[in-house]
């Protein structure tokens, strides 16, 4: 008969709390990334921030329009003053006709008179140099003073300021004069203030 063997098989259980001696590969473990909830993340901030940004803006817009909405009312408010204040100082218009008594063009002056009128056109030669007195008796501008202005074709040749020490008051100032291409003459009473108390104005021919 044959010989009976019994075979013994052994389990070897690990004890609980202690860890096998040799390591456990992680090659069998496998990471998965959820592209959809990355994905809908990053937009859900990108949106956030731009959200932020545009209301941001838009504030800082509604200011800089208020802004420019105030200056133009400011800036007429500025330029209706000086109006004010010129319509303020303006002073009265002065009615200076009854203050000359005569004014003339003469070729001489003889114990302060005019020993004549010049009738115009002035009649001269083309080398001829002749000497035009302007004669203007005034009332009523004592302690004043005046000005003789001679002008030709609109530039100002001479100036004379005449203090008024009496009333009535003559007074004479003269101008050489010859003849050119223009001879557009103004000669002109002024007072302090450039007002216009007289004036008389003549061409030149040729004799």
């Amino acid at each position: 008969m044959p010989e009976n063997k019994n075979i013994v098989i052994k389990v070897k259980y690990s004890t609980p709390g202690k860890t096998s001696g040799k390591p456990v590969s992680a090659s069998g473990m496998t990471t998965e990334w959820n592209l959809k909830r990355i994905g809908l993340a990053l937009g859900s901030a990108l949106l956030i921030l731009m959200t932020l940004f545009y209301f941001t803006d838009s504030n800082e817009k509604k200011v800089d329009t208020s802004t420019q909405l105030a200056l133009p009312k400011q800036a007429a408010e500025i330029k209706s003053q000086p109006d004010a204040v010129i319509n303020t100082v303006a002073k009265p218009k002065i009615d200076n006709s009854n203050l000359v008594v005569r004014a003339q063009l003469t070729r001489e002056i003889k114990k302060s008179e005019p020993v004549d009128t010049i009738a115009l056109p002035l009649k001269i030669g083309k080398k001829e140099t002749l000497w035009i007195h302007y004669f203007v008796e005034l009332k009523g501008m004592k302690g004043k003073a005046v000005f003789h202005e001679w002008w030709l074709n609109g530039e100002l040749v001479s100036r004379k300021k005449v203090n008024i020490s009496a009333d009535p008051w003559r007074t004479a100032s003269k101008q050489v004069i010859t003849y050119t291409t223009n001879n557009d003459w103004i000669v002109r009473l002024v007072d302090e203030s450039r007002d216009k108390l007289a004036e008389q104005s003549f061409n030149l021919e040729l004799k």
